[in-house]
């Protein structure tokens, strides 16, 4: 692909997103896509022939440019709590940006009005969530004898819950601005002692 080409597909792409965020999906148009990326709906339509094609590859993109805690692994060689920690961290870190809490928003938007839709969506943004990836580390440190968990779906849903209380919902629900570092870390302090206390092993 051509240095302009690159280009103008990024301009459409943050042209969608800024215009998903702001009418929803089912309100926007291409037209108005075309127009805030400064492109022809004719090269528009050239890389996306709909407007559901244009929000599925913003959230493809998402997905594969963030980094999932699914991708890290139990090292029984480490402490629980510094490996909980570093997995809350980028947990926090995928929920604060700001990339992440737009297409959040239009993807929980989309859940309510299309159900068709929706299933499309969450199949591909549920990597993200965190909450497989945990329950496999989980299972892992079972495994290890380090953890005593005796349903590890529920416990990865319970961290990431009590992470997400202070850290997601206020900012999609409320569009509270993001919490300072000082609240990120106490959060994460916070749900990684509720985690320990409950489950390793002593």
């Amino acid at each position: 692909m051509g240095k302009v080409a690159e280009i103008k597909q990024e301009n459409i792409i943050c042209a969608a997103l800024d215009i998903f965020s702001d009418k929803g999906l089912d309100q926007a148009s291409m037209e108005a896509i075309s127009k805030k990326a400064e492109v022809s709906k004719r090269t528009l339509y050239k890389y996306y022939p709909t407007k559901e094609s244009l929000f599925e590859v913003i959230v493809e993109r998402l997905v594969s440019n963030v980094t999932v805690i699914s991708s890290i692994p139990f090292n029984p060689d480490l402490s629980i709590q510094d490996q909980l920690t570093h997995i809350a961290q980028k947990e926090v870190e995928l929920l604060c940006s700001p990339c992440f809490m737009a297409v959040a928003r239009v993807v929980m938007s989309e859940c309510i009005r299309s159900k068709e839709l929706a299933a499309l969506m969450v199949e591909k943004f549920q990597p993200l969530d965190g909450c497989h990836g945990l329950s496999q580390w989980i299972q892992d440190g079972i495994a290890a004898g380090k953890l005593e968990v005796a349903h590890p779906e529920i416990a990865s849903e319970q961290f990431i819950a009590s992470l997400k209380a202070t850290i997601f919902w206020p900012q999609i629900m409320a569009h509270m601005p993001a919490p300072s570092p000082e609240i990120q870390q106490a959060t994460i302090e916070s749900a990684v002692k509720q985690f320990t206390a409950a489950y390793v092993v002593r």
